[in-house]
């Protein structure tokens, strides 16, 4: 099913990988609307790709787009969407990570179809899976162009899902922790930073083409009394495991506290 004209409110870092992704696709829309506010991404997207525009205000890429996606951040989502009119037609994707679907439909009447989605920046390689909710054919379409789409069977599985996406800025910090700590005892950093990226991209990598449970790709890499296993046993030792679990829960109730105020 292609997306013929989509527009997007909010014109930041993930709304720059989709158009970017898309700019790429067999399928591209024949325009793309752009909110003007963050002028500097916008202007950069239109100046590269000739299918998008760059709209006067947020209503007018309401109104020349059925698919509208909104990528506002949650601080300011409300005050935006109260201010726009929707009407039937609009096929509405929200990228707003703690608005839950009941909460979104009060903002975007009288408005039908709404979906949450939860693109990464790498979409714009067409290199990461997209989580939808619910099940949509339009959103299924443009994100399995962009490197493919999950659907959650429940609100709930969503907002699980959700979570791990938390993980981008600490798994970079682990990375440059790791990087520094090469850099300190004679490598430089630009020889540890290309060696880390290598090693991380060959390990994921591993886990996309097999079935296997992480558990037990760790165990595959990790040989009884070496230098893994010594590893692995310090970062128990200290719970690190432990913490994440803790980071999650917290995480989790950001998301789903505030998505859904029955809870």
């Amino acid at each position: 099913m292609s997306v013929g004209r989509i527009g997007f409110i909010g014109t930041g870092s993930i709304t720059e990988a989709i158009v970017t992704g898309l700019a790429t696709c067999a399928d591209v829309p024949t325009e793309v609307w752009l909110s003007p506010r963050n002028a500097r991404v916008a202007g950069r997207l239109a100046q590269a790709y000739p299918m998008v525009r760059v709209a006067g205000g947020n209503q007018e890429v309401v109104d020349r787009c059925d698919v509208v996606c909104l990528a506002v951040r949650p601080q300011v989502a409300e005050g935006v969407l109260q201010a726009l009119r929707f009407s039937g037609r609009h096929h509405v994707i929200s990228f707003i990570a703690t608005y839950g679907v009941d909460k979104l439909r009060t903002l975007i009447r009288p408005a039908k179809t709404l979906v949450r989605a939860a693109p990464l920046p790498t979409v714009a390689e067409h290199l990461c899976n997209t989580l939808v909710f619910p099940a949509d054919d339009i959103a299924r379409s443009l994100f399995t162009q962009l490197g493919g789409a999950i659907e959650a069977g429940s609100e709930e599985t969503f907002d699980v899902l959700f979570s791990a996406t938390a993980t981008m800025g600490s798994y970079f910090a682990l990375l440059h922790n790791q990087a520094r700590w090469l850099e300190k005892h004679g490598s430089s950093y630009g020889e540890a930073r290309d060696y880390l990226a290598s090693l991380h991209f060959g390990l994921a990598s591993v886990a996309r083409k097999t079935q296997s449970r992480f558990d037990e790709l760790s165990g595959e890499f990790t040989t009884a009394g070496g230098l893994n296993e010594q590893v692995l046993d310090a970062l128990r030792a200290h719970q690190v495991f432990s913490a994440f679990d803790e980071a999650f829960d917290q995480v989790l109730h950001r998301i789903g506290g505030t998505s859904r105020p029955d809870q």
